[in-house]
C-alpha cells in the first residue's frame, strides 16, 4: 500500500500539461503488485514479534581464527586448574578467582560471581561460581565451576556487558 500510495502521489506531482491528456496520467488502479510490497518477517511461534531487536544488546562479537585458537590455549590452562577445585568439593567464588590469579591471569581481566537461585525459586542459591576471562580486548573465557561439572567455554565479548551477561530477570 505504501509503495502504491508513493507512485501515486509522484505521478500526480507532474506540472500540469506534460502527461499529455492529464485526466489519462492519473492511474485508475492503486493496488500494488504483491513483489513490491515487503512481507515483514514472521516471527518465530515460541518468541515475541520483537525478539531478535529486544535481544540486541546480547550479541558477541565474532572471534577471528587467531583470537580463539588465543581462547581455547587460555581455556586449556583454566580447565585443570578449576577440576582440582571442583575434586576438592571447593566451589566457593573467591577459590575460584585465587585459581585464576595463580595463572597469572591479571585481577582486571577476571570476574567471579556466586551462583544465583533459579528464578522463581526461594532457596539459597546452589554452590558454585561463575567466572568470566577476558582476553585480547575481544574474547572470553567463561564458565562455571559446580559439584556436576566445570563449564569453559570460549566466545566473544559483548559490547554493552562485556563477558558475563548481567542478571536481568
Amino acid at each position: 500500500m505504501a509503495a502504491a500510495s508513493l507512485a501515486v502521489l509522484l505521478l500526480g506531482c507532474a506540472a500540469p500539461g506534460t502527461g499529455g491528456d492529464d485526466a489519462q496520467a492519473i492511474p485508475t488502479s492503486t493496488s500494488a503488485s504483491p513483489t513490491a510490497l515487503a512481507k515483514p518477517a514472521a516471527p518465530r511461534a515460541d518468541a515475541p514479534p520483537n525478539h531478535a531487536d529486544n535481544n540486541g544488546w546480547k550479541r558477541r562479537r565474532e572471534l577471528s581464527a587467531a583470537d580463539q585458537r588465543t581462547g581455547q590455549k587460555l581455556a586449556a590452562r583454566i580447565r585443570p586448574k578449576l577440576e582440582a577445585l571442583r575434586a576438592a568439593g571447593d566451589f566457593a567464588p573467591a577459590s575460584t578467582q585465587r585459581v585464576l590469579l595463580d595463572l597469572g591471569i591479571t585481577a582486571d581481566a577476571i570476574e567471579v560471581t556466586a551462583m544465583r537461585t533459579p528464578i522463581g525459586q526461594e532457596t539459597t542459591p546452589p554452590p558454585g561460581a561463575v567466572y568470566a576471562v577476558r582476553f585480547a580486548d575481544v574474547g572470553c573465557v567463561i564458565g562455571d565451576v559446580r559439584p556436576e561439572r566445570v563449564m569453559v567455554e570460549v566466545r566473544g565479548s559483548a559490547a554493552e556487558f562485556g563477558c558475563l551477561e548481567p542478571f536481568s530477570h
